[in-house]
């Protein structure tokens, strides 16, 4: 895909430490650097347990991103003016699955199934079941959509108890076996009122659900020994982009019930996925540490980033535009700041490694001159009769080697024939 003319991409990315970073994608790849890369988050001041869980948009304007944390830590950052709030979601235990507002009022779920909607006046909790992703719909703000670990999916509408619609698992195998269900992630689709809305699952499905017509998936698309850890709106119409464990990215028609596209380059999980509709690019991140664009229509891989941490999350501001403003020195800085946070927080695999003996070069010996020895020379006992001759004391030393070798053999072989006598006496068969 050939872009002329040079756009400039907003993204904002959150890892699984905590770090939040700032990244300005220009669609003239000479124009992007690390110098375009900047912190948002004082590396230094992080901990183990602040890790980023969702990011969600505030605001249709884009200037506001609400951050869940593994702490239970809600923060809400103006693209101008940095963190302005925090909140905490400790109403009940859990990490933050989902985040969003409605008008005045702001969402957020944890993982053990609770939902909190609050203002400075009013306050609800609604019990929806443990849940792995709770969405809003963008179309309509007060409708939002729950789902986890057997527990499909839930769509409710905030000021009711109830929710306004649960779907209904598939029938039973041709073994007539129950099909497991586990909602990873949830989308509503666009421009429908939150009426359709699509899963993707940990057991390899992607399913749509249509609110009017019934509780059975109208369509639904496997694939198989592969596990969905994510899900979003595609830029045509009943299209969706999905993320698999094992790094596949792909795009789903739900028209036709069929994978439709696949985006390469990914070595680990995908994480999130977000779209610029605009320039038609799909930007992804994954736990290989990569942000990835790829172009929707010639599935190109167009831009690659490593950016020192485990990515978990990502947003893509589209609405408006957010200048850099970090100094060079200073990501420089950062950039080494957040090695040693990841250093200071290891996963399994780098504790093992970590443990293993480093191999290395061996120090080089130095290596000696040889020196010749002085070998002592054996000086034979003058005899009674007079000198020897060499020759003579030679073939008297050989006669005494093969005397001795000749006595030990015959020991070897008296001790066989004793052992073999023994064994005749004890056998059952020469007893009898």
């Amino acid at each position: 895909m050939i872009i002329t003319e040079d756009n400039e991409v907003d993204i904002f990315v959150a890892s699984k430490i905590g770090s939040f970073k700032h990244i300005k994608y220009h669609t003239d790849h000479s124009k992007n650097s690390k110098k375009n890369i900047e912190n948002l988050v004082d590396i230094k001041t992080l901990e183990k347990n602040e890790g980023i869980t969702r990011l969600e948009w505030g605001n249709p304007e884009q200037t506001e991103i609400l951050i869940g944390r593994k702490n239970q830590q809600i923060q809400v950052y103006d693209t101008v003016r940095g963190f302005t709030k925090s909140y905490s979601a400790d109403f009940a235990p859990g990490e933050v699955v989902g985040l969003g507002r409605c008008q005045r009022k702001l969402l957020a779920a944890v993982s053990s199934g609770v939902v909190r909607i609050w203002s400075k006046k009013t306050e609800d909790i609604v019990q929806v079941g443990k849940v792995d992703r709770m969405r809003m719909c963008a179309d309509d703000s007060t409708v939002f959509g729950t789902g986890g670990e057997e527990n499909d999916l839930k769509i409710w509408r905030i000021g009711e108890a109830a929710p306004t619609f649960v779907a209904k698992n598939l029938a039973h195998d041709w073994l007539q076996l129950r099909r497991p269900v586990w909602v990873s992630d949830l989308v509503f689709l666009r421009g429908e009122g939150g009426r359709l809305a699509a899963v993707c699952s940990r057991h390899g499905y992607v399913r749509l659900y249509d609110t009017r017509a019934q509780r059975r998936p109208v369509v639904s698309v496997d694939f198989e020994n592969m596990a969905a850890t994510c899900i979003t709106n595609s830029f045509d119409e009943r299209q969706v982009l999905v993320g698999f464990g094992r790094g596949q990215l792909h795009q789903v028609d739900l028209r036709g019930g069929k994978p439709d596209k696949g985006y390469k380059g990914a070595a680990g999980a995908i994480a999130d996925i977000a779209v610029v509709s605009g320039t038609r690019l799909i930007v992804s991140v994954s736990l290989d540490r990569q942000l990835r664009v790829h172009s929707h229509a010639s599935k190109e891989l167009l831009y690659h980033q490593y950016l020192t941490s485990k990515l978990s999350c990502v947003l893509v501001q589209t609405e408006s535009c957010t200048p850099l403003s970090r100094a060079d020195a200073e990501l420089k800085e950062e950039a080494e700041d957040a090695v040693k946070v990841e250093a200071e927080d290891p996963d399994e695999l780098d504790q093992l490694f970590d443990g293993m003996e480093t191999v290395g070069e061996k120090p080089k010996k130095m290596k000696l001159k040889p020196q010749l020895e002085e070998v002592p020379v054996k000086r034979n006992k003058p005899s009674s009769e007079g000198s020897t001759s060499l020759q003579e004391v030679d073939t008297e030393d050989t006669e005494d080697a093969i005397k001795k070798l000749l006595r030990s053999t015959e020991k070897l072989k008296k001790k066989r024939d004793q052992k073999k006598r023994e064994k005749k006496a004890k056998s059952v068969f020469h007893n009898a």
